[in-house]
């Protein structure tokens, strides 16, 4: 399988190797886009998503910005997650409905996590567990992501998606008969 295969097509299968080292290098490389092109931008006190960060005036255009960049990079993640899925023997929209959903915790509104400021700590029930329950299903998101993708052996032969990636694709010659 190419490398243009592995990180835009859904069919097929991956190994957990290359599960591994692609979206470690397309997580990278996202990073390094957002953060390259909100210094080009001159969005000052820039921070990932999620993290507080310092706007004056509308933070509008340093949202759309990062969801902009992050939309760029959720088709090679997503890929590489339901071909990781495939590998298992399982279907995969599972996993991308969970990588989708902790993705977009990741933009929850920072300013209504009241524990993080006394001065907007409030006292009713939902603002002291705001924060405790929106990460808690992130956490649980990444670990039904990554548990199973992460450390579980693929399937070894062929299952319902296709050829194990392991078996690569060499051909098997029969020497005494002399033929492929």
């Amino acid at each position: 399988m190419s490398l243009k295969d592995k990180l835009f097509g859904f069919h097929g299968r991956v190994r957990r190797q290359d599960w591994w080292v692609l979206g470690i290098l397309v997580y990278v490389m996202q990073s390094l886009t957002q953060f390259g092109t909100a210094r080009l931008l001159g969005f000052e006190g820039y921070a990932p998503a999620g993290e507080p960060y310092p706007v004056v005036g509308d933070p509008s255009p340093v949202l759309f910005h990062s969801v902009s960049i992050t939309l760029l990079f959720v088709w090679p993640q997503l890929a590489l997650t339901a071909k990781r899925a495939h590998d298992i023997g399982r279907g995969s929209w599972t996993f991308v409905l969970a990588w989708v959903a902790t993705g977009a915790l990741a933009y929850w509104p920072i300013q209504n996590f009241a524990i993080i400021d006394p001065v907007l700590r409030q006292a009713d029930l939902w603002s002291r567990m705001e924060p405790w329950v929106v990460m808690g299903v992130a956490l649980a998101g990444l670990l039904y992501v990554f548990i199973p993708l992460g450390f579980i052996d693929g399937r070894p032969g062929p299952n319902r998606f296709g050829p194990s990636p392991k078996s690569g694709h060499r051909p098997v010659f029969n020497t005494a008969a002399g033929v492929k």
